[in-house]
């Protein structure tokens, strides 16, 4: 299946900044992520014993994921012509809504100097 694909190359590529991600290769991992997250999630609750409120071994997942997210959202402003740094607009108020609109638009040819 490709989104597994997807998923697994986000893994993979977790240190390659200058290359160019497409739309599905972008969001297939952004929405699997959760999916994932709970899984393990359920399966360290029966393993440890945690109650629902608490947060087990998953979190270590989730914290090495904020890099894995970076890194595609730095390639898919590449895939788009513009440059990396431009992630750092999610900073401001509002910013995170301009930064949406980028992330759901088609690849362009170019590439970012």
């Amino acid at each position: 299946m490709k989104l597994i694909k997807y998923y697994l190359e986000s893994w993979r590529r977790f240190r390659d900044l200058k290359g160019r991600t497409t739309r599905p290769a972008f969001w297939w991992p952004f929405l699997i992520h959760p999916i994932v997250f709970l899984i393990l999630g359920g399966i360290f609750a029966t393993i440890f014993g945690i109650e629902s409120d608490e947060m087990g071994p998953e979190i270590v997942y989730a914290i090495a994921y904020v890099w894995v997210v970076i890194t595609l959202g730095v390639r898919r402003l590449n895939d788009m012509g513009r440059k990396g740094t431009w992630l750092l607009i999610s900073l401001v108020p509002f910013g995170i809504f301009v930064l949406l609109y980028w992330l759901v638009q088609p690849s362009t040819s170019e590439t970012s100097e």
